[in-house]
């Protein structure tokens, strides 16, 4: 089965209409058919939460039940080890990145699996020559056997 870590940017989509909302709800969609496996960290529950929170349209009855919605997907968790910390403090250096994104990256490489990000600017940018990381946007092109 495919894998892919998931970047904040693209799971926060879910719970709010943006720009390629369509393809974000396209890979959860898939994912809770069964046909791909989404890794992520307990990071990206308080980042997603965390941007939620400012979002103008949400209250706390909608946080409450964005945090139940993604506990109750059963995403597969991977822990912020020593090994993904480290691993992440590499990426971010060489890259130019936050540790923040260079995090499921280093969880990419770790599975040997994509990341995928909506972040274009600041992310996908910066380590798109690199590193196992595809733009959101562009996911049909990359993988359109599962896209």
């Amino acid at each position: 089965m495919e894998g892919f870590s998931l970047d904040s940017s693209v799971v926060v989509k879910w719970f709010s209409r943006e720009e390629y909302t369509d393809k974000a709800l396209k890979i959860r969609n898939i994912f809770i058919k069964g046909g791909i496996e989404l890794i992520v960290t307990p990071l990206l529950y308080c980042e997603v939460i965390n941007a939620l929170r400012y979002k103008p349209d949400y209250n706390t009855e909608m946080l409450k039940r964005a945090v139940n919605a993604l506990i109750n997907l059963h995403m597969k968790v991977e822990e912020i080890s020593r090994e993904i910390l480290e691993r992440s403090v590499e990426i971010a250096f060489d890259a130019g990145v936050t540790i923040y994104d260079a995090i499921p990256v280093a969880v990419a490489e770790k599975y040997r699996v994509i990341c995928i990000t909506a972040d274009e600017k600041t992310q996908y940018m910066k380590m798109r020559d690199k590193y196992p990381i595809k733009l959101l946007k562009n996911l049909d092109q990359y993988f359109p056997q599962i896209f």
